[in-house]
């Protein structure tokens, strides 16, 4: 082969290159930023399992000596009622991932009316995040990802 069209095939490849390259890394990036938002997901809804859980090991009929969390149950002493203890679960759970969650956990009866945490009430933790993307190639606006967990009180 002379060397006219060994320059020429490394021109083409070269041009084939061009081509091909963007296309391959988009993919590639957007193959990390989906990783990315399902890892995020996990995270939240595991640290609303956490506080969720928190939550009902925490109810009314625990020790006096600890600290019962949620709306005063019948005979119980309260020491978190607005739940703050149960925030601070979640975003300890998030283990700093997550900057920025907004956490509200509620207490029902079973007839889904404002409850207390006694037992057989029922905690919801819900956690919001807004999620933005880490390399802004394609302009996507902020996604809302929302986790929920639900326990019922046996303690």
């Amino acid at each position: 082969m002379s060397a006219r069209h060994r320059a020429k095939g490394r021109g083409q490849a070269l041009v084939e290159f061009a081509l091909v390259a963007p296309m391959f890394f988009m993919l590639l990036l957007g193959i990390i930023e989906a990783g990315r938002f399902i890892f995020y997901y996990e995270v939240l809804h595991n640290a609303t399992r956490e506080g969720a859980r928190y939550a009902i090991v925490n109810g009314a009929n625990v020790d006096p000596i600890g600290c019962p969390t949620g709306p005063p149950a019948p005979n119980s002493v309260p020491c978190d009622t607005d739940g703050s203890d149960v925030v601070d679960r979640v975003r300890d759970a998030a283990f700093g991932v997550l900057a920025g969650i907004d956490v509200d956990p509620t207490w029902r009866d079973q007839n889904g009316q404002p409850g207390n945490n006694g037992r057989g009430q029922t905690v919801n933790v819900v956690a919001t995040y807004e999620y933005r993307s880490l390399l802004p190639l394609v302009p996507l606006p902020p996604i809302t990802v929302t986790a929920e967990s639900s326990l019922v009180i046996n303690n």
